[in-house]
């Protein structure tokens, strides 16, 4: 079955979608306090897995990032109604994601090879706070990007 839309409907249905678009771009607002939050949860899981600690200290720490993280998008979801995650969104802001990720991994990379290949082992609180600071202000660009992607017409 094939419908066919006239030139006005089909402008129509355009228009709304590019309304609903600027609509979700206006509710994905961050709170002030998320980027934050997640940069301490991230950086502190770094800082302790480059520390060299025991295994099932590990283990402990990665309990308390994934029920912190699990808080942190719920408390965000029930402040914005929505939820994307951070690949989500146009080709800038996917491309921005992958540009955090890419750093976030070349700083714990590199504080990895000081705190357990060199035994430095306060280097790992450097990672830790690096990673933080990294998620905390290139967080916000990412979402200001998504929302001007999010608002370009179609």
């Amino acid at each position: 079955m094939e419908s066919q839309l006239s030139p006005q409907e089909a402008r129509a249905a355009l228009a709304a979608v590019d309304e609903s678009r600027s609509d979700i771009a206006d509710r994905l607002i961050t709170p002030w306090w998320y980027h934050p939050v997640l940069g301490v949860l991230i950086g502190g899981l770094i800082a302790v897995a480059t520390s060299g600690v025991s295994f099932p200290t590990l283990i402990g720490v990665l309990a308390v990032y994934a029920v912190g993280v699990y808080l942190l998008m719920s408390a965000y979801r029930r402040k914005t109604g929505v939820w994307m995650n951070g690949f989500g969104g146009g080709p800038r802001a996917r491309r921005t994601m992958m540009l955090l990720f890419a750093t976030t991994l070349v700083i714990t990379i590199a504080g990895s090879m000081f705190s357990i290949g060199l035994e430095i082992r306060w280097t790992a609180l450097l990672t830790g706070l690096a990673v933080a600071l990294t998620m905390t202000f290139w967080g916000r660009h990412y979402d200001n990007v998504l929302r001007a992607e999010l608002r370009e017409t179609s």
